[in-house]
């Protein structure tokens, strides 16, 4: 049944019985706005992002300190998120995008490796994977959640493939069980697309804590936004302690200032 015929056979369309008037307007009650009924909110959308005097006063509070570096509220943010999501670590970046290029030099993905991704998701999902010299693989998504097919992922891995980067889209979550499964049978990481997601659980786990890490975006149309932003989430020290590396220069957690132990790049 295609849309118009679903619209004519739910009573939208004109009203032409016998009763009248009181039965045109009994119908038209029933029409959607958009045909011509009477609208269900006559009020605007509220602006977005949303925000008070609590976000106010937490600016003012950071402003007037003088800490705009890497401050106490970032340390804040990245425990009291991780731990929402269930996750030990989290290490926030600048945005979304920078949190899976990240994540994927973390899990030792190098150029020329494949990355298997879904079609259907925001371009950063495979320009990460680009950016970094390594190679985008689409597999296709499953109808229902609009997340990757695990059936289509077992199709597109090759000796080349080195990770999978399923994709929670609009708060489904894609089928982690079958996703791990496959990756520990073919040697895979496992890096999430949470930006979607924060929030949503798997069996009672939180998103981005589901794989070997987890990236979300605090991007300005987010459930939570700064305008841009981003976090890795994982259950892995040692992959915590060389994403928040990376993402610091190539500083060692606890190595003096000017000490750069790896290649690095500045997402703080």
């Amino acid at each position: 049944m295609n849309r118009r015929t679903q619209l004519r056979r739910g009573g939208l369309a004109p009203a032409t019985d016998a009763q009248g008037k009181r039965s045109s307007r009994r119908r038209r009650a029933s029409r959607l706005a958009l045909q011509g009924g009477t609208p269900v909110c006559r009020d605007p959308w509220p602006a977005w992002p949303m925000f008070d005097e609590t976000e106010r006063n937490l600016l003012l509070g950071v402003l007037n300190s003088g800490k705009w570096w890497y401050g106490e509220r970032v340390k804040e943010f990245e425990a009291a998120f991780a731990a929402f999501q269930g996750a030990r670590y989290g290490v926030s970046v600048t945005n979304g995008t920078t949190a899976i290029e990240m994540g994927l030099r973390g899990l030792g993905v190098v150029s020329g490796d494949e990355v298997i991704v879904p079609p259907y998701s925001f371009i950063a999902t495979a320009s990460a994977v680009a950016t970094i010299g390594a190679i985008p693989v689409f597999a296709d998504i499953q109808p229902d959640t609009l997340c990757l097919d695990p059936a289509e992922v077992e199709r597109k891995i090759t000796p080349r493939t080195k990770a999978i980067i399923p994709v929670h889209v609009a708060g489904y979550v894609a089928d982690m069980d079958r996703l791990n499964a496959l990756a520990k049978q073919h040697g895979l990481k496992v890096l999430e697309d949470a930006a979607h997601s924060w929030g949503s659980q798997w069996k009672g786990q939180g998103t981005g804590a589901l794989g070997d890490c987890g990236t979300f975006s605090f991007q300005v149309s987010k459930n939570i936004t700064s305008g841009e932003g981003g976090i890795l989430l994982t259950n892995d020290e040692a992959l915590a302690d060389l994403c928040r590396s990376y993402s610091n220069c190539g500083r060692r957690k606890g190595s003096a200032w000017y000490d750069h132990d790896y290649l690095g790049s500045n997402l703080r």
